[in-house]
């Protein structure tokens, strides 16, 4: 089993100590939730809870996830730095690519890139983005950042992108893995064509096995059944020995766990560290064994 640690709406300063501390005791990826703003008001539309609401309020701190990678890559030696995931349609393909070859760089290979569409119509229009498109954008955008990516000089001309020749750099070496998050059909399907993996939403087991095993059909429909392909599920629920054991039987071996959820608002530093601890302590028989300080990731993307 390999464990993956969610964190999102913590001031800035927080975020170090804990990607440290999820290092230290082995977790594989620290994955850093995305928004740019949060409007005074927006529609109950959030997809992953029957409410619609998210939770998300304008005093929830946010920090820019790219920003903050770079800061824990600094930081840490041997944690994956993910964002789970980053919205991608909000931003441009060129500013996109800068900035994550150059995170890729300076974390000696460690970025991964979760994207996704996004969800509230409100912050695109903040924005000026245009939400009815951000679908057939973001399809777009994963294209120019290969080509961007090629390391040669590239052109292109589609429906949201127009440009003559352009020299980027080299290509990020190793390649940034693009996993690719969200549930829909359009979802799924952009991570079985363009994805080396998937980060699955806050849903019960049953939904996440029946999503995984929809993108494996659309792999295979595609020709990439035999490419390299992780499904980063979030363990849903309780995080117990007995939950984990469920989701391995199901074939679901590689789990994130976002442990603070159940946490009073009067939360301190402490406070989290200690839950990393007990997530730890209470998986302890499923858990695996941290790396020693400095060793070099493996390919787990």
């Amino acid at each position: 089993m390999r464990f993956d640690l969610q964190l999102f709406g913590l001031p800035a300063p927080e975020y170090a100590p804990l990607a440290v501390r999820a290092e230290q005791l082995g977790f594989d990826t620290v994955w850093l939730a995305d928004h740019v703003v949060t409007p005074a008001h927006y529609a109950p539309t959030y997809p992953y809870r029957e409410s619609g609401d998210p939770g998300i309020r304008p005093s929830t701190p946010l920090a820019d996830v790219t920003v903050t990678l770079g800061h824990l890559a600094a930081r840490t030696t041997r944690i994956r730095l993910g964002t789970g995931v980053l919205i991608l349609p909000l931003r441009d393909p060129f500013h996109v690519a800068r900035a994550w070859a150059s995170l890729q760089q300076l974390s000696a290979g460690r970025a991964v890139l979760g994207v996704g569409v996004g969800w509230m119509a409100e912050e695109f229009a903040a924005l000026g983005a245009d939400f009815g498109t951000r679908g057939a954008r973001t399809d777009e955008m994963l294209r120019v950042l290969d080509l961007l990516w090629s390391g040669r000089p590239v052109t292109h001309q589609g429906r949201f992108f127009d440009f003559s020749t352009v020299h980027f750099g080299p290509a990020p070496e190793p390649a940034v893995p693009l996993v690719v998050g969200g549930h829909s059909r359009a979802a799924l399907r952009r991570a079985a064509r363009h994805g080396t993996g998937w980060f699955g939403p806050d849903v019960d087991l049953a939904t996440s096995a029946r999503l995984c095993g929809r993108i494996a059909e659309l792999r295979d429909d595609f020709g990439r059944a035999g490419h390299d392909f992780t499904h980063h599920v979030r363990l849903s629920g309780e995080i117990s020995v007995g939950a984990v054991e469920a989701y391995r039987d199901a074939g679901l071996d590689h789990l994130v766990v976002a442990p603070f959820t159940r946490l009073p608002p009067t939360v301190t530093r402490a406070d989290r560290l200690a839950a990393l601890d007990s997530v730890a302590e209470r998986l302890a028989p499923l858990w695996p064994d941290p790396a020693p300080t400095g060793e070099p990731p493996g390919d787990h993307s």
